[in-house]
């Protein structure tokens, strides 16, 4: 049961990160009216200034982190309660 509960964490770490790119990459496009610059779109990461590109790093690092930590602690939550059953 403990294998099952972190591989599902897993895949929910996984989704969740997908979703997170997804969304600051759409939040980014409409702030900024650019594509984000990213190893995707390497046109516009090299034409972009670099405080753009930086900022971008910053702020999808950031989301990733916080992603990762909830995610975590959600898996950590449900194999808690899993072996006290």
């Amino acid at each position: 049961m403990k294998i099952l509960v972190k591989l599902f964490g897993t895949v929910v770490s996984l989704a969740a990160g997908w979703i997170g790119t997804k969304l600051v990459s759409t939040v980014w496009k409409k702030t900024t009216g650019d594509l984000p610059p990213t190893l995707t779109n390497p046109e516009q990461q090299q034409q972009e200034k670099l405080g753009k590109v930086l900022s971008f790093a910053v702020i999808s690092g950031a989301s990733a982190a916080v992603i990762q930590a909830v995610t975590k602690r959600w898996t950590r939550g449900l194999e808690a309660k899993v072996r006290s059953h």
